[in-house]
């Protein structure tokens, strides 16, 4: 699949702004935006003796991007199936990146009858009874876990990856970054020339972009619209 403009070898820079905005802004009281601390917050979600285990860190962290979790959800994954979350995670490598792996792989971890896809269907909940977990913030649980692995998935990221739900995300973020050898490179660089997020992984940076870029776009179309519509006599 082709990637977005904003990720090619000629917008390095104009990225690389994206993820600077994103980890400095200001928001209220002086504070960054919330976001900014998604993926450090509690030491990361993927390192030390929780790197298995879904904390309630990782919930707070999850808040951090807009998000709510349900309290059922909360005690359901704090509590009830901690267990099963456990061994799934144990079965997912944190020190693994996506666009690293073969194809075969690829199909054990995230295919239909692989682990993430069962942790997946556990956060989201029982198909019958769903306890509040969308997958905007199924995903962004996963990424906080495993944030080399699993990418965040919204509808901002997705349309400008070509997504019209989340049927597809895993595999289409694998083609994208499996596909172009150099993509891998380019979000090392755009994170360095950032000069922020030293410990973000490249799908964070790419989520970062993407979900920027696509932020702007919108706002620069109602911009537009609104122009027009003032011409209108």
């Amino acid at each position: 699949m082709s990637i977005p403009e904003i990720l090619d070898a000629h917008h390095i820079n104009e990225a690389a702004s994206l993820v600077r905005d994103y980890y400095t802004q200001i928001h209220r009281h002086g504070a960054p935006m919330t976001g900014a601390r998604f993926d450090s917050w509690a030491g990361g979600g993927d390192n030390g003796q929780a790197v298995n285990t879904i904390t309630a860190d990782d919930l707070i962290a999850v808040t951090f991007l807009s998000v709510e979790i349900p309290a059922a959800a909360a005690i359901g994954i704090l509590e009830t199936y901690k267990e099963r979350i456990s061994e799934l995670l144990e079965q997912l490598p944190a020190d693994v990146d996506l666009g690293t792996l073969p194809q075969e792989k690829f199909d054990e971890l995230l295919g239909d009858c692989g682990p993430a896809q069962e942790l997946w269907q556990l956060l989201r909940g029982d198909t019958s009874d769903r306890w509040g977990i969308g997958p905007t913030t199924a995903s962004k649980i996963m990424a906080r876990k495993r944030p080399r692995l699993i990418p965040i998935y919204d509808s901002v990221g997705g349309s400008l990856m070509g997504l019209e739900n989340s049927l597809r995300q895993w595999t289409v973020w694998h083609q994208a970054l499996s596909g172009d050898t150099m993509l891998q490179d380019r979000l090392a660089t755009i994170q360095e020339l950032s000069g922020v997020a030293a410990d973000a992984s490249a799908l964070r940076i790419m989520d970062v972009v993407l979900w920027k870029h696509g932020k702007n776009l919108a706002y620069e179309m109602k911009q537009l619209a609104n122009a027009e519509a003032s011409l209108v006599p």
